[in-house]
């Protein structure tokens, strides 16, 4: 992002450094995106977009299992009474809040993967977040499961791929940490045009010209100013082409006014756009659910519920929805007990959703008993990395086993 603030009222040498600081700051991102304007993202070309939900998303208040009596028992004050259930089956169904996805399985666009998780599951969100995003349980890893997908593919012909994923989150995620792969972040078009100080905006044009004009005569005798001069002056392209993106867009979708809504408005951007990205990567927050979880938990399900639904159809409305794969997930489940502060407290396994016009929607393995627990704790059926196997295999066509170390088995939701 660049910011610009008063700057007509520092001293030029101050300015020419903090100028190029704040150009460095954001250089990979810009310099990438100058280049980016003439590659566009050809037809049938393949999108993965990773949606965490974080905190630990409570599975099973969001895959109600309404036909087993012991969820009812065990939530006096939290279960979701049957009568509010958006039905999949006779036993389980979709919270209330979530109509909007519920009309896409209705429709087949939506595959709910039940009772996901992994061996010896850990209930510290820190290290759970990292063994799902590195797909290591057992081993601490630099890199992360796309990370390594990325350094493996971004090579050849494919390198010239400049952005071959975008993280729209405040922190990159070590899912797409890697070794040789430049991801940048950034959260929504607007912030990479060039930002002058709002106290100031009738001085706009004579700041952006006063910058064009350091940036053009920067003294080349300085060490690295070659590199800096590119990389203002390509910041300012960047800035001039992610903005003709924006201006070019063009939908009939409204989606939820929040940062989950703008963030997933802002990849339906991108994408329609053509931009050559293959991955995205974006989270809410806000499902620790420890206490008063019945007046939050169904909020934030309403919020992903119709941010995602707004996406699937802007994509649908501009032919662009046979090329995009959602993958849903969070770190953990909670336990199936309520507690003493009307919430639940970390758990294991729960369900992920797959959504697009490539999936093959349905229920996929068996929701996990709620009679026989592993200390209170839900067993796990399916292990999250047959589902990155699956997804590297059959979307992102490529050899699963290279980024995850063996084989696991392919679920044939796609």
């Amino acid at each position: 992002m660049l910011a610009f603030g008063a700057y007509m009222k520092v001293p030029r040498r101050q300015f020419i450094l903090g100028g190029a600081g704040l150009v460095l700051s954001s250089a990979q991102l810009l310099s990438m995106a100058a280049r980016a304007a003439d590659q566009q993202r050809s037809k049938g070309s393949r999108i993965l977009v990773m949606v965490q939900l974080s905190g630990g998303n409570d599975g099973l208040n969001t895959v109600v299992p309404y036909g087993l009596g012991h969820y009812y028992s065990a939530r006096p004050k939290l279960a979701v009474r049957a009568a509010d259930v958006l039905p999949l089956n006779d036993s389980i169904g979709l919270n209330a809040k979530m109509s909007s996805l519920h009309e896409l399985f209705a429709t087949g666009q939506l595959a709910i993967l039940l009772g996901v998780g992994y061996p010896n599951s850990s209930r510290s969100h820190f290290r759970s977040v990292e063994i799902w995003q590195t797909a290591e349980p057992d081993r601490i890893l630099n890199t992360g499961w796309l990370g390594r997908y990325l350094d493996y593919s971004n090579t050849g012909a494919q390198a010239k791929k400049v952005f071959p994923a975008i993280n729209v989150d405040p922190m990159l995620p070590k899912s797409l940490a890697s070794d040789r792969t430049v991801v940048p972040t950034i959260s929504e078009v607007h912030q990479s045009f060039f930002n002058t100080d709002i106290h100031y905006q009738l001085g706009r044009q004579g700041q952006i010209e006063s910058f064009n004009k350091i940036y053009q005569s920067y003294d080349l005798a300085q060490p690295d100013s070659q590199l800096l001069r590119e990389m203002g002056m390509e910041a300012m392209q960047a800035s001039h082409h992610l903005l003709n993106v924006s201006k070019h867009y063009r939908n009939s979708v409204v989606y939820p006014d929040n940062g989950f809504g703008r963030g997933m408005k802002f990849i339906a951007q991108m994408i329609i756009a053509g931009l050559n990205t293959q991955i995205y990567n974006i989270s809410l927050g806000g499902f620790d659910t420890h206490a008063n979880q019945g007046q939050t938990h169904p909020y934030l399900l309403q919020q992903f519920s119709d941010a995602l639904a707004a996406f699937y159809k802007d994509l649908l409305l501009h032919n662009a929805d046979q090329d995009v794969l959602v993958f849903t997930f969070s770190e953990f489940g909670r336990r199936l007990k309520e507690n003493a502060e009307a919430g639940t407290d970390h758990g294991t396994a729960a369900p992920v959703l797959i959504m697009g016009s490539a999936v093959k929607g349905g229920l996929y393995g068996d929701h996990p008993s709620l009679n026989d627990l592993d200390q209170g704790d839900l067993k796990y059926g399916i292990d999250f990395r047959s589902i990155y196997a699956t997804i590297l295999n059959r979307w992102l066509e490529f050899d699963a086993k290279q980024i995850l170390g063996r084989n696991f088995e392919n679920i044939l939701f796609v």
